[in-house]
């Protein structure tokens, strides 16, 4: 809103004298009072909607039909990749360029053990294993991306 010099006198008096608040306060207020009389009457045209049936069951469950051994399979695959990337660490002669795709297959990895890991009931040993490595892999990316190996 843009305040204008002409504008002033005329809003000052009408703070003074209240006599715009008043006004607008009852207009509101008949407004108010003639939606809620119109709203509260029932639509004519309101359609119902028939009642749901034949719904397909879907199952929700797909992580649980994992069995221990693929899951210790999984593990140990992601594991292997965790040594692998530690070994390129330790290898003086390998490049940024040669982290890249080793950090993608990481991210993408920990992604597709992330299900497997909320499957898995608590205390189970197989979890922790995986929730550590999930930690390491993703603080690795985030080290590799920001740049903390430059």
């Amino acid at each position: 809103m843009k305040i204008l010099p002409h504008n002033i006198p005329a809003a000052t008096e009408q703070q003074k004298t209240g006599t715009g608040r008043e006004t607008r306060r009852n207009e509101f207020h008949d407004i108010l009072q003639q939606q809620i009389t119109t709203s509260s009457k029932p639509e004519e045209h309101a359609m119902t909607l028939p009642p749901v049936q034949n719904i397909p069951t879907i199952p929700f469950d797909q992580i649980s039909s994992i069995d221990a051994t693929q899951g210790i399979e999984r593990a140990e695959q992601f594991l292997n990749l965790l040594e692998e990337y530690q070994r390129k660490l330790g290898d003086t002669g390998s490049t940024l360029k040669d982290f890249y795709p080793l950090v993608s297959s990481m991210q993408s990895e920990a992604a597709r053990i992330t299900p497997l890991l909320d499957s898995l009931p608590d205390g189970d040993a197989l979890k922790e294993i995986l929730n550590r490595a999930v930690v390491t892999a993703t603080v690795e990316a985030i080290k590799f991306n920001r740049g903390d190996y430059l």
